[in-house]
């Protein structure tokens, strides 16, 4: 996206718009900005009186008899060639400046390019309802490091530069049995879409209540109408939108204004002639990737297949098929694949993983040794009725609400094979099944720890990137600006004849 200045809004004849969030996120927020956490009062500089304030700035806040006043009014200058034309677009900026002001995050249209961030795409699977799945990053997909991508996985993403594919390459038949959706034009939807298309494909994962309505409605649909569907989703979108700024929004609105601009100049230009194609994905979808540099894509197994999911592309691509006999990995087929893909631009490149999240499985086999150990316990109350007197090897076990597992114990009780085998020990092999037990739930309670501490930083992060700091910067500095502070200063931060600050 184009680098703007936040001193762009001032255009806007509106208030500073407050920023919506949610109890949990504002307390996210504060917990993780205490250690730097100040009051902005003592940021702001005080004057004793309006009397200290330069001459200047009594001038500018003064107001004539009978006038209200106003915001401040700027130059506005056209704008900087772009593709050999000249754009005329101080009115068309200003009114984007001036929607802005009253589009928010929760009604724009758009979709908000987002942070690369493993734990932003877990979060927002999260919000849409997914259970137990987590993203993460996959440090590279050459094969002497494949075995670092977690086991078992449920599709890979890639993020590179997107170069367009020839409409030749591309399947033309649709394949009934993998759900596939369109990017649509001017969208930077292709991370969430990416996601979802890997979604939509496993029916061992649970995706909650509304994204399984989706799923049932576009069933019978055609790529390009799921892609229709999910550009109109709200309920996606507005969890996708978290992220956006209001520069965000600006600048995406303009850069959509320009596109369209040039579009019509194309159709009015009777040279022009568009290149056609069989592509559902258009020429503006292409052009975008393009614009942005980078674009996601998916990879998923089906059946006994292997699939590329690009929304770019007409139809999903079948780049290999599993021999069950021999016991393939999908992941090192897809690696390869992906590595063919990027031929010398290996390095340029970020791949994520979504599987199943840590957490559940490693509180079931925390909650099977608690009730294992409960079990050997019973048994040694039968056998040694005075064995809890003396100093019992090894300690006692955590406690279930220690873990977070005092509601789930019950759920897995111990097998009666195992309850068959602990009956007919004796005591030296009970006190020794017992360590031995132990040691196990104190592994798994570290990683329980481990994992939902990650889960807390995760959420921090996403806490923090959701705020849109903004409108803040801007209120500070149009309250150093009433009071005189940037004018009196200002020469301190100006650059003199020479060079030198």
């Amino acid at each position: 996206m184009h680098p703007a200045s936040i001193l762009d809004l001032e255009t806007a004849d509106s208030p500073v718009e407050k920023t919506k969030s949610t109890p949990n996120e504002v307390t996210q927020i504060e917990s993780c900005n205490d250690k730097h956490s100040a009051d902005v009062v003592e940021l702001v500089p005080k004057t004793k009186n309006s009397s200290q304030a330069s001459p200047q700035a009594r001038k500018r806040d003064s107001v004539e008899p009978g006038k209200q006043p106003g915001a401040k009014r700027t130059k506005t200058s056209p704008a900087s060639p772009q593709n050999g034309h000249a754009e005329s677009s101080g009115q068309d900026t200003s009114e984007l400046v001036k929607s802005a002001g009253s589009v928010t995050k929760e009604t724009w249209q758009g979709f908000c390019e987002i942070q690369s961030e493993p734990a932003f795409f877990s979060t927002i699977l999260k919000d849409m309802g997914v259970s137990n799945v987590k993203v993460e990053e996959v440090v590279s997909f050459r094969p002497e490091l494949l075995e670092l991508i977690p086991r078992p996985s449920y599709g890979l993403i890639l993020l590179y530069r997107y170069r367009d594919q020839s409409s030749s390459d591309q399947p033309k038949e649709a394949s009934s049995h993998v759900w596939f959706a369109n990017q649509l034009p001017a969208q930077n939807s292709c991370a969430t879409l990416a996601m979802i298309n890997i979604l939509m494909n496993n029916g061992d994962i649970e995706i909650g209540e509304h994204l399984q309505q989706f799923k049932e409605f576009t069933k019978d649909f055609n790529p390009y109408q799921r892609g229709e569907a999910f550009a109109n989703f709200d309920f996606v979108k507005r969890i996708h939108n978290t992220f956006a700024k209001k520069m965000d929004i600006l600048e995406a609105d303009k850069h959509l204004s320009h596109k369209v601009k040039r579009e019509k100049r194309v159709l009015n230009d009777k040279k022009a002639r568009r290149k056609s194609t069989d592509s559902a994905a258009t020429d503006d979808s292409a052009e975008g990737s393009e614009d942005n540099a980078n674009h996601f894509i998916a990879f998923i197994p089906v059946d006994n297949d292997i699939w590329m999911l690009d929304g770019l592309n007409q139809q999903p691509t079948s780049i290999a098929t599993l021999s069950a006999a021999q016991g393939q990995d999908w992941v090192e087929i897809a690696a390869a694949s992906i590595l063919a893909l990027l031929d010398e631009d290996v390095e340029n490149c970020t791949g994520f993983a979504i599987g199943p999240s840590p957490l559940p499985s490693l509180r079931k086999e925390a909650c099977l040794a608690l009730n294992h150990i409960a079990s050997v316990d019973a048994r040694l109350d039968t056998v040694s009725p005075r064995w809890r007197a003396s100093p019992v090897p090894n300690g006692q076990p955590a406690h279930p609400l220690a873990l977070g597992l005092a509601a789930q114990l019950p759920a897995y009780p111990t097998p009666a094979p195992l309850a068959a085998t602990i009956a007919a020990e004796a005591t030296h092999d009970l006190f020794g099944r017992r360590a031995r037990v132990l040691a196990d739930l104190n592994d798994l309670a570290t990683s329980i720890a481990g994992e939902t501490q990650r889960e807390a930083d995760d959420a921090c992060k996403t806490a923090q990137a959701r705020f849109d700091h903004a409108p803040v910067i801007k209120l500070w500095a149009q309250m150093l600006a009433a009071n005189g502070y940037l004018e009196r200063n200002l020469d301190r931060h100006s650059e003199s004849k020479g060079g030198r600050r």
